[in-house]
């Protein structure tokens, strides 16, 4: 029998249930028992399985990033560069930034946007990696935000092969750049949108009829609006930035919180230290009126721009303690809830029997310094075990 057992001083399984000492049996990839200690079946003390003892350590659902760019691999001008970038040292980008996710204990992502499907085929490629929901190439206007990835489109037709073209490819979400954004430059602004109310529908109408949901980038608050009159699903940045400052739409906050449209604000590690065109005082004071209106915020970081490594996941976490979060639920908010809000959360955010075994074992007690999720011991992928300091063939012993 191939298999391993995981014990540790505690083990959160997901809605706020610990086990201490626990053990977290995994098998085939998959979760096969988790319980406490004391309660560990005989069968799973034959010979043949491995035994990971953590006796101060933590085990918990691996954590999932929402937004991520696993293509832009920190460049000045991301979206300029990536084009201009051959698709094998593409390819190297995304193999680098999926080893980084592993180290940080980053077991799912959801990748907002790549050019010309070379995140499908090199994922098709990597196997030893996290999870990854894809919206393959996202759509823009001629000129716009990320056209350079090769989504640009000016017709309802044209929106609409685009969004069938990433269908048949096998995206995961459809996105569309509702607004310009601050990476691309020239005449896109990201306080206004891009397409047509029409055109906007015709992208959510289409996704849908494949049966995928519409992750829209939108910082102005026009763009805002334009994406829930519309229907979609998600919406990335969220700023209420106008070109003169901030115009937050209570009436429009409320209206997302009743059509339960997700707001990923792509809160990175120096959020909190932020005094420029976002203020962090600002940014926290939106995030609580749209939480306290039963908006569903889903935690991504928006990695791979400049200065926002893949692995520096875990620091943005702390930010959400400004919101009135305690350190248990950020862990719930970036593992099981951000699952279920993903469409996933019948496969991993949880640790249960038959889930997919996705976690991470973390020194201390996170519940107590949220700060532990930083530095994780050990991180299991789909069964996959790997330890950052390891090397590939002592790696490569240790797996089930």
């Amino acid at each position: 029998m191939s298999a391993h057992i995981i014990t540790a001083a505690r083990v959160l399984i997901g809605h706020g249930a610990t086990h201490t000492p626990g053990a977290v049996v995994v098998e085939e990839g998959k979760i096969a028992w988790v319980g406490p200690t004391s309660d560990l079946p005989g069968e799973w003390s034959n010979l043949g399985v491995g035994q990971i003892d953590l006796p101060e350590a933590t085990v918990l659902p691996g954590l999932i990033d929402a937004h991520v760019h696993l293509a832009f691999g920190g460049a000045v001008h991301p979206p300029a560069a990536v084009p201009a970038t051959t698709r094998l040292d593409v390819a190297n980008i995304i193999r680098a930034g999926l080893a980084e996710l592993l180290d940080a204990g980053v077991t799912t992502v959801r990748d907002l946007g790549a050019p010309h499907y070379t995140d499908r085929d090199t994922l098709t490629r990597t196997y030893n990696r996290p999870r990854v929901l894809t919206a393959a190439i996202p759509l823009t206007v001629t000129g716009g935000h990320c056209h350079g990835l090769g989504g640009a489109v000016d017709s309802i037709a044209g929106i609409q092969d685009m969004v069938a073209a990433n269908a048949a490819h096998g995206a995961d979400w459809i996105k569309i750049m509702g607004s310009g954004g601050f990476t691309t430059g020239g005449a896109s602004s990201p306080y206004e949108p891009q397409f047509t109310d029409t055109q906007v529908a015709a992208a959510v109408d289409a996704a849908h009829d494949h049966g995928l949901p519409v992750a829209a980038h939108a910082h102005g608050t026009a763009a805002i609006r334009q994406a829930v009159a519309a229907g979609v699903d998600s919406i990335e940045h969220c700023t209420w930035m106008t070109a003169d400052g901030f115009d937050l739409d209570h009436g429009l906050v409320r209206e997302i919180a009743d059509q339960g449209i997700l707001v990923c604000p792509t809160i990175n590690y120096l959020a909190r230290s932020a005094t420029g065109r976002l203020p962090w005082p600002v940014r926290r004071d939106h995030l609580r009126v749209m939480l306290d209106a039963g908006v569903r915020l889903v935690p991504g970081s928006d990695a791979g721009i400049p200065h926002t490594p893949l692995g520096r996941y875990p620091h943005s976490l702390p930010a959400y303690l400004d919101l009135g979060l305690s350190p248990a639920e950020v862990i719930d908010l970036a593992t099981r809830r951000v699952a279920d809000a993903l469409r996933i959360g019948h496969l991993t955010g949880t640790l249960a029997a038959g889930f997919t075994a996705d976690l991470i074992a973390v020194p201390g007690d996170p519940t107590r310094d949220l700060d532990q999720l930083t530095t994780p011991i050990l991180t299991v992928a789909a069964g996959k075990l790997h330890h950052s300091d390891a090397t590939p063939e002592a790696e490569e012993g240790t797996r089930a």
